[in-house]
């Protein structure tokens, strides 16, 4: 339901595919833990957090760097390895401990603030690395 196998070209292979940390969610389980005397809310928070983990997906083809997220509506988004100008890593306290970050990628566009994010990805140096691996 929320894979991104349908959005590639016929020859594209995928070479990386990853999802956000489940550490990334940590306040929605702070949330449900405070509101523990209740069945309810910790179900709705947790199932969220699992819901907008599960339909987010990044990943690097042999072509290009792709990210579709979205659980009732979808947003995909793909640069070609020649169209990206930079690529940067941003980890917070808790990403460092727990080994996960933001990925921004910068895309040549129209205008200003052409980029992508792909928000809470595991070992976000290595993936960094595996896309400058590819830019000419």
């Amino acid at each position: 339901m929320w894979e991104i196998e349908p959005h590639l070209q016929k020859d594209e292979t995928i070479e990386f595919s990853g999802q956000p940390s489940f550490f990334a969610y940590w306040f929605f389980f702070l949330i449900a833990l405070l509101f523990i005397w209740t069945i309810i809310i910790p179900i709705i928070f947790v199932g969220l957090a699992v819901m907008l983990r599960e339909s987010t997906k990044y990943v690097i083809t042999n072509k290009r760097v792709a990210g579709r997220v979205g659980i009732i509506t979808e947003n995909f988004k793909s640069s070609t390895f020649k169209h990206i100008t930079s690529l940067r890593v941003r980890q917070g306290v808790i990403g460092r401990i727990f080994n996960f970050g933001d990925i921004v990628i910068d895309t040549s566009g129209s205008g200003p603030g052409i980029d992508f994010r792909w928000v809470a990805a595991e070992d976000p140096i290595k993936v960094k690395n595996m896309i400058e691996n590819h830019i000419e």
